[in-house]
């Protein structure tokens, strides 16, 4: 059964089936910039920065700065490394993730 889990995950990692916490920030900023270009990031409680927080949340991923790497110097709602995922599978893969960069 693990086997067949592991090889499951595989497959879906390599067909790129599964998500992408940096491309669900540029998508959400994408989004952000559509309809609040007007505001500025860098205020997370500004109707931009909202957006961008409440697209991560559909998304799967819980905004949460208590990371070293989240850096107060640059806008907390654009950075990937402020945001941890919901579902055990996706924490899972983003790890694998980052191991390989």
């Amino acid at each position: 059964m693990r086997r067949e889990v592991v090889l499951l995950l595989a497959a879906f990692t390599a067909a790129g089936c599964l998500p992408d916490k940096s491309k669900a920030v540029a998508d959400c900023r994408i989004e952000a910039d559509r309809f609040y270009q007007g505001y500025n990031a860098a205020d997370v409680n500004n109707p931009r920065s909202r957006y961008i927080l409440d697209c991560m949340t559909t998304k799967g991923y819980v905004f949460d700065i208590s990371s070293d790497k989240c850096d107060s110097r640059h806008p907390l709602a654009t950075q990937t490394t402020c945001y941890d995922s919901n579902n055990w599978l996706v924490w899972a893969i983003d790890q694998f993730r980052a191991r390989g960069n």
